[in-house]
């Protein structure tokens, strides 16, 4: 169990900085793309630099970003509405809880499934994107391996919190 217990947090690591990295790309190309359209606007046209497919690179690496965190915080993701569990005994939390990540076991599994689905798509059709121009293949793939990811520490969790009985619970921490 605690091989599993070591993987499940070295898995949440990695996402955490998939996730880190994506958002710090983000806030930069968004960045640039403002910086140059002012840039732009100031010198009255000018200077004809902008950031091409500045959407998409935002939309894609968001799509990381939030699979990623997905992924690293699973173990937190349910809200605990006092008014429902107060009255409830913690082995029943669990026993729900516990139930909760083998649903997210599942759906990272299907959406894995269908991006992995999609990546072969991309390279069969030669899908690429709007703008940019790039294969959606690798963009899917990683989508894909991020959902995997995230089924795997699922089904880590859910497994830790049957066999203790122990979970993240936002009451007894305060948050």
């Amino acid at each position: 169990m605690a091989f599993l217990v070591k993987l499940s947090t070295l898995i949440s690591r990695f996402c955490q900085l998939i996730g880190g990295i994506s958002l710090i790309i983000i806030v930069l190309a968004t960045m640039l793309d403002v910086i140059a359209r002012y840039i732009f606007k100031l010198t009255g046209g000018e200077f004809g630099f902008t950031v091409k497919g500045s959407v998409e690179i935002v939309s894609y690496f968001m799509l990381f970003a939030l699979l990623g965190a997905f992924a690293a915080f699973v173990e937190r993701s349910q809200i605990i509405v006092d008014v429902f569990t107060q009255k409830m005994s913690k082995a029943l939390k669990g026993y729900m809880m516990g139930t909760f990540m083998m649903g997210f076991f599942i759906i990272g599994i299907v959406f894995a499934w269908g991006l992995y689905e999609s990546a072969f798509d991309a390279i069969q059709y030669g899908k690429v994107t709007q703008d940019l121009r790039i294969s959606m293949m690798p963009i899917y793939a990683i989508s894909a391996f991020l959902s995997i990811l995230l089924a795997i520490r699922s089904l880590i969790e859910s497994i830790n919190i049957f066999k203790t009985g122990e979970f993240f619970d936002a009451e007894e921490t305060g948050a």
